[in-house]
């Protein structure tokens, strides 16, 4: 028996995985108020429910917007269709919602510092893939003027 991983494979799990973690985002929207709870409860420190709640609710709402565009782009891939700007389009949209949850996560580090590290986690994927973002656009703009030059 002859297993030959292939990238044809390596999409499909990518695809499958994806799929997987939205829909573990979505469930986490029902789950926030209990593990907020759960979390003051075992903290040691102040309660913050309400201000943990609605960080955690704001960024799940970014994730799912970031998993949806990696679906999106997946699908494009999948497709063949590589340097696009579709493609260009749903990088800058999960870099931007990168940034947001880093946003979200250096607000919530007043009341716990050690959301700064998730902060400082998130931006720099969000940097990382703008730089991602910027050489797939840079393609594109090859790809088209290859398309017109004779």
């Amino acid at each position: 028996m002859n297993l030959k991983w292939t990238s044809e494979n390596s999409l499909k799990l990518s695809r499958i995985i994806t799929v997987a973690v939205f829909a573990l985002g979505v469930i986490m929207l029902f789950l926030i108020p209990v593990v907020t709870q759960w979390y003051d409860a075992v903290s040691g420190k102040p309660p913050i429910m309400p201000i943990l709640t609605a960080a955690l609710y704001l960024g799940d709402a970014v994730f799912l917007l970031a998993m949806w565009e990696l679906m999106k782009l997946l699908k494009n891939i999948s497709r063949q269709e590589l340097f696009t700007a579709a493609n260009v389009r749903c990088v800058r949209i999960i870099s931007w919602c990168c940034f947001g949850a880093a946003a979200i996560m250096a607000a919530l580090s007043f009341w716990r510092l050690t959301a700064f590290m998730v902060a400082f986690m998130a931006g720099f994927v969000g940097l990382i893939l703008r730089v991602v973002k910027n050489m797939l656009a840079s393609a594109v703009e090859m790809r088209e003027e290859n398309d017109y030059t004779i």
